[in-house]
């Protein structure tokens, strides 16, 4: 009798795990968990963005999910491929690049969204922070200075939903001491180590210092409420600064070029019917009808990039 091959068995005891699992996270686990497990390393900056995230998902679980789901997306583009390329009649050449080159850019796309969201995801909450942080401090200030200890602090912060991601933290920290059973100072040093903004970050750990050491915390936090709000005006006057720049630029570019554009080509056609070959007419349905609007779009774009 000759032995079972231990790799073959492996595999055929994944294969019965994926197919009994009861979620496509139980099925990812069982198909990809210990490849995940040996190349966690790999994936050092999507554990990290994980971490920043308030998603309810295992770093083990997600990242086997990314390769479920890019597996799923090259098979099933593979055999969409394939059908497609014997109904048009196509050749072997042709052929390939419906059933090989489509399902791998397929599944390039599903792999990298899923890899960049949750950075994505982190960053959006470290924006919502941003917005939020003076507002939520100034807040903590005016109830420190009745003497409320810090476990009851965030206990009433987490009752404003306008705070965002910050009443979402101050939950968290509530969640740990009253569930958990963990010392508030505990609980800060946790979320602070998690929290995608660094400011909220340094804010809690300051926090933790002024009470481990015995500082007065109304005066810390009254204090960090002035700082915040500082930084604050100092960004928002930035912003405003850039945008005025930005309208700066598209009045020039964008409006008053394209008008004296129109006047130039409606007198060049009174002198000359055609530039280059090309009549003035055709030059000016081009410009207002084409180029003008792509221009608009394109800084529309920008603007979104760049003020996000």
């Amino acid at each position: 009798m000759t032995e079972d091959d231990p790799f073959k068995t492996e595999a055929s005891t994944k294969l019965r795990r994926a197919v009994s699992a009861e979620s496509s996270a139980a099925t990812a686990n069982a198909l990809f968990g210990d490849f995940v497990d040996a190349h966690s390393d790999d994936f050092k900056d999507l554990r990290d963005s994980l971490q920043r995230t308030d998603m309810d998902s295992l770093f083990r679980t997600y990242v086997s999910e990314m390769f479920l789901f890019t597996s799923i997306a090259v098979v099933f583009g593979s055999s969409a491929g394939l059908l497609y390329s014997v109904f048009q009649g196509f050749g072997l050449i042709q052929s390939l690049q419906y059933i090989i080159g489509a399902p791998l850019g397929l599944g390039l796309v599903v792999f990298g969204f899923m890899y960049i969201y949750p950075g994505s995801k982190a960053k959006s909450r470290s924006e919502d922070i941003d917005e939020n942080i003076p507002f939520a401090i100034n807040h903590m200030s005016a109830i420190s200075s009745s003497g409320v200890p810090p476990d009851s602090m965030f206990e009433l912060l987490e009752q404003f939903e306008e705070y965002g991601e910050i009443q979402k933290e101050a939950e968290s920290i509530t969640r740990r001491v009253n569930v958990f059973g963990e010392d508030v100072t505990t609980a800060m040093k946790e979320i602070a180590d998690k929290t995608p903004n660094d400011r909220f970050a340094d804010f809690l750990y300051g926090m933790v210092s002024t009470v481990e050491t015995g500082g007065n915390l109304h005066d810390y936090i009254e204090e960090q409420a002035e700082e915040q709000l500082f930084q604050y005006n100092i960004r928002k006057e930035k912003e405003i600064d850039r945008i005025s720049t930005y309208a700066s630029f598209y009045t020039a570019l964008l409006i008053a070029a394209p008008v004296f554009l129109v006047v130039i080509l409606s007198v060049i056609n009174l002198l000359q019917s055609s530039i280059a070959g090309f009549t003035v007419r055709n030059l000016m349905f081009l410009g207002i009808h084409v180029v003008i609007p792509v221009v608009n779009s394109l800084f529309i774009a920008f603007l979104a990039v760049k003020t996000d």
